[in-house]
């Protein structure tokens, strides 16, 4: 079932406010350190610039330079369509 959502309603000020989203509830992944060294050393780089995809989750370089927000997988996927 969906949330029934309202329609904007006029602020005092003349500006509209715009319904609230739904509270989404994520599941905190944890990375060990054992996993974040075996990804760093497979990599090439240091294990503080890994992320997850943010597509997959898949554990790869996600901050620095170079870094990507996705995978090549994901990417590959999304520049397909």
């Amino acid at each position: 079932m969906t949330p029934r959502t309202s329609p904007p309603r006029v602020a005092a000020a003349g500006g509209y406010t715009l319904p609230r989203m739904p509270l989404q509830r994520v599941k905190p992944t944890l990375i060990t350190s054992v996993e974040r060294a075996a990804a760093s050393a497979a990599l090439g780089c240091p294990p503080w610039v890994l992320g997850l995809c943010a597509g997959c989750g898949q554990l790869m370089r996600r901050h620095g330079r170079r870094a990507a927000m996705y995978c090549a997988v994901c990417r590959a996927e999304l520049n397909g369509r």
